[in-house]
């Protein structure tokens, strides 16, 4: 014999952890979607950023990379969970009484729901893909040797792509736009090189 009990509680959610939410359900329901179909997407990569709008007039480049986990509805279209990160590196040299440093640099972190589409069913498979969902920009100005870390921004975020698939070679160019943060636009443009398993399709 087994006794069940129930217990109730309730949550309190901060306006700021909506979108994490509502991200954190759909990661749910693609776990769900995946025990009546296993065909699951699991994908990662890395590659160089070009900073776009206002950040590019204090940072130069940087690193992109980012992490998927998804399912695919059809052989054409997947649906998935993605993490980016973005990491924007800018450097001035001044000359003074002594050589000082001024760096600017900028981290976005987003989080998104992707939608892909695959123009062919096999083999070189070009696609188009949206990513939708919150970025969080992070600013650290440097001064000589003084430090400063600025209050994070999270904004809503949009992240258009154009790539192929070729067996498990992902290759793609992709476009975010992270908002702003102050007065100043947060945005770049990636190149990126990963890879993208599928079990279960192809």
């Amino acid at each position: 014999m087994c006794f069940l009990s129930i217990y109730s509680c309730t949550l309190t959610i901060k306006p700021k952890s909506i979108m994490k939410k509502i991200l954190l359900l759909t990661a749910v329901a693609l776990l769900g979607l995946t025990s009546v179909n296993a065909q699951v997407k699991l994908g990662f990569g890395v590659g160089y950023a070009i900073p776009s709008g206002d950040v590019a007039d204090f940072t130069d480049g940087g690193l992109s990379a980012h992490l998927e986990v998804g399912y695919g509805v059809t052989d054409n279209i997947d649906v998935s969970l993605m993490y980016s990160g973005d990491f924007l590196v800018g450097a001035d040299l001044v000359d003074g009484a002594g050589p000082s440093a001024e760096i600017g640099n900028v981290a976005v972190g987003s989080y998104m729901i992707n939608g892909r589409y695959y123009f062919t069913e096999s083999g070189f498979r070009p696609y188009g893909s949206l990513g939708l969902g919150l970025a969080t920009i992070g600013a650290i100005e440097v001064d000589g040797t003084n430090a400063e870390l600025a209050a994070s921004t999270s904004n809503f975020a949009f992240r258009p792509a154009l790539g192929f698939k070729y067996g498990v070679l992902n290759v793609n160019a992709t476009y975010l736009n992270a908002g702003k943060t102050g007065d100043a636009t947060v945005s770049d443009i990636a190149f990126n090189l990963g890879l993208l398993f599928t079990f279960g399709g192809n």
